[in-house]
């Protein structure tokens, strides 16, 4: 086995792991499905894939730290979300549902590995297993959910409250981050990020 065989290997016995923690997988049903997962390695700076591009491929994070972020006409970026967690997705569901250009970007901020399936292949497995359909609507699912909560959190919280959830929810990356990667996420500036964090003793 050479070493791509068995990174790829190891990564879907991890993503195995933690698909029966959303929804169970028979073994049969898995060894059904590995043969369409592939293996992909990317370095800081990097880019997954980038606004403009039509994505064809659901991507599953297995180490490393991405970002998503929109690009304005003027240059300006608006950080969208931040991919850490082990069998995170990360794709433009509008881009591969409708087939059109994703209208933003994931950059690479460390050193990356992630497994990809086609996303025509994604759908074809679920039509054939029932198992993965499950396993579809459970991350589905999720995905509705961190989006409802990202909109409630700009709506009903105010800056420093929504630096707090941050801090919850990214606990592991808040050091490693640059502020002004964390204040495009929050939606303010680095000043007031700074202000932020020096009127909860964080400075």
């Amino acid at each position: 086995m050479d070493a791509n065989s068995e990174r790829l290997e190891k990564q879907l016995a991890l993503l195995y792991e933690i698909f029966n923690d959303i929804s169970y997988i028979s073994q049969d049903t898995w060894e059904n499905i590995k043969p369409y997962f592939k293996t992909l390695s990317l370095d800081t700076s990097e880019y997954l894939f980038k606004g403009g591009e039509v994505v064809e491929d659901f991507f599953f994070l297995t180490s490393g730290l991405a970002r998503y972020y929109y690009l304005r006409e003027d240059g300006k970026e608006f950080n969208k979300s931040f991919a850490i967690k082990k069998g995170h997705l990360l794709s433009s569901i509008s881009s591969v549902v409708r087939n059109e250009a994703s209208p933003f970007f994931v950059e690479i901020l460390s050193d990356f590995e992630c497994v990809s399936i086609k996303y025509k292949d994604f759908l074809m497995l679920g039509d054939e297993h029932q198992e993965w359909s499950h396993l579809t609507l459970r991350i589905y699912e999720a995905l509705t959910i961190k989006k409802e909560r990202r909109e409630a959190d700009f709506l009903l919280l105010n800056a420093t409250e929504r630096y707090q959830q941050f801090l919850k929810e990214y606990s592991e990356i808040v050091e490693i981050l640059p502020n002004y990667h964390i204040a495009s996420y929050l939606g303010i500036t680095e000043v007031g990020l700074s202000r932020i964090r020096g009127n909860l003793g964080l400075t």
